[in-house]
């Protein structure tokens, strides 16, 4: 069964450079994406034979190729690039000067692993690659199937969607052991195995909260500079976002720590040990979570048009907070507190927000449960997240 997409690939590659690679973690759906464009031809690097040519003789390979072709797993085959980086750089030099038409080169490249891949693609592909996202399904995009219950315990994996029976502890539980404990670890050549994942488990349960960098390097026995690299490669490979603080000049009250959450929701959950979502609904962990869900779905809506959302948290050093400023073009932002239970903005929270002298066009409430309109506020539920801010978009 095929979820359509938000992701428009062709949209989302117009006035790109000739090579497009799509990041995204193992088992979102890049290359059924790709497939589905009917424009591009798939090759499969993690097939030995074609791996083995593309290889020994990359120039060889790419010459019984189209123009147009997707390679999957490229990182496999690291002569590629080079090659790749060749046909790029010669086409530059035969294209009269002036003429600014399209490069005949449309390779489009993907990977899962995005340590190897962004390794590759930075030593050979640097100013000749554009670079896009995908990750697991967004409310959005599962309409109707989507649950509360299930946006927590499945997260977003096409292939739990796809396939009802799987069982999502057991999906969810094989893919960290073989795509983050395995395939990540072995990349980025992390020796400290056992605390690395424990570090990954002390994050999934700090999901939506302030980070302190320097506590979870002592829970693991490892220095603080150690965490802060283990998160870089986690927010390279897909698996968690880093929310900054805004600050400015003129607010000097503002905290500076920043805040994690997990791509894929329903990852976090599992890493915490949830099996059953009425404990978790019933639980303090439960807040926090449905926050991860709201920050996901806004962060997908630019992701899935291939644009970097432009989301801050902010909160002063009195522990005044507002969940996520989403700074939309022409410096309008769109202020969001998420509730499991709507209630308005404070007082507090509204001096807050004067004092960032942003241009706040909206202030929404995001909550899983509908709610009448507040004085300071409108209620916005999570399957309304994709359609208001598009509705916001187009009225800039």
């Amino acid at each position: 069964m095929w979820i359509q997409r938000d992701f428009d690939l062709g949209l989302a590659a117009a006035g790109a450079l000739p090579i497009k690679v799509l990041k995204g973690p193992r088992q979102v759906g890049k290359t059924s994406c790709l497939a589905r464009l009917g424009t591009h031809q798939v090759v499969y690097l993690d097939d030995a034979a074609v791996r083995s040519l593309a290889i020994e003789n990359p120039r060889l390979f790419l010459d019984g190729l189209p123009a147009r072709v997707v390679l999957d797993e490229a990182s496999l085959a690291p002569p590629l690039f080079s090659e790749l980086k060749r046909r790029v750089d010669e086409e530059r030099r035969q294209r009269p000067a002036g003429n600014d038409r399209h490069s005949p080169i449309d390779v489009w490249i993907t990977g899962s692993n995005q340590t190897l891949l962004q390794r590759s693609v930075r030593e050979s592909l640097a100013g000749r690659a554009s670079y896009f996202d995908l990750n697991t399904l967004s409310i959005h995009e599962l309409g109707d199937r989507w649950s509360l219950s299930d946006i927590l315990l499945r997260g977003g994996w096409p292939e739990l969607y796809a396939s009802p029976r799987l069982d999502p502890i057991r999906y969810l539980n094989d893919l960290t052991l073989t795509f983050i404990e395995r395939d990540i670890v072995a990349a980025a050549g992390i020796e400290r195995h056992a605390s690395f994942t424990k570090c990954l488990q002390l994050t999934a349960a700090r999901t939506a909260q302030l980070f302190n960098f320097s506590e979870i390097a002592g829970l693991c026995g490892v220095e603080s500079t150690t965490v802060q690299s283990w998160l870089r490669i986690l927010e390279t490979n897909g698996v968690v976002r880093r929310l900054q603080p805004f600050s400015s000049n003129l607010n000097q009250r503002l905290i500076k720590s920043p805040k994690f959450y997990f791509e894929d929701t329903g990852l976090a959950v599992r890493l915490q040990g949830w099996t059953e979502p009425t404990p978790l609904l019933a639980s303090p962990a439960a807040g926090h979570l449905i926050e991860n869900v709201a920050v996901g779905e806004v962060s997908r809506f630019f992701l899935n048009r291939g644009l970097p959302p432009q989301l801050h948290f902010v909160r002063s050093k009195e522990k005044v907070e507002v969940d996520l400023l989403v700074h939309l073009p022409n410096r309008r932002t769109v202020a969001i507190e998420i509730k499991s239970t709507p209630q308005d903005f404070t007082p507090a929270q509204m001096r807050l927000m004067e004092s960032l002298q942003l241009n706040i066009v909206e202030r929404w409430i995001v909550s899983p449960t509908p709610s009448p309109r507040f004085q300071h506020a409108s209620v916005v539920t999570l399957p309304e997240v994709w359609s208001e801010l598009d509705r916001v978009e187009r009225a800039g």
